[in-house]
């Protein structure tokens, strides 16, 4: 029996060797891989349930923050009328002398 005779029986050996070893490594990471995604579900479960408590709470800081953005949007619009009501008058009363 020659050298390329045995490699030619070998060798096809030796690849479905590492064949089968590499589908047996892959059904292993799939099998891990699918435990691993059934915890990173529940996991997400529990952060929505937990966010979906917390959404009223941050419903009344949305309507709490619009009330003091709309009294603190009418305070200053009120303090700029007077400072422009008070400049106006001393304009005017530059331009009458």
């Amino acid at each position: 029996m020659t050298f390329l005779e045995l490699m030619e029986v070998i060798l096809p050996l030796i690849l479905y060797l590492v064949a089968i070893i590499l589908i047996i490594v892959l059904i292993n990471i799939c099998l891990k891989l699918n435990k691993t995604i059934d915890k990173v579900d529940t996991i997400v479960e529990n952060v929505d349930k937990k966010v979906k408590s917390l959404d009223g709470l941050f419903n009344v800081i949305d309507f709490f923050t619009d009330k003091v953005s709309t009294a603190t949007n009418r305070v200053v619009d009120n303090i700029t009328n007077l400072v422009m009501r008070i400049t106006k008058r001393k304009y005017n009363k530059d331009e009458e002398e």
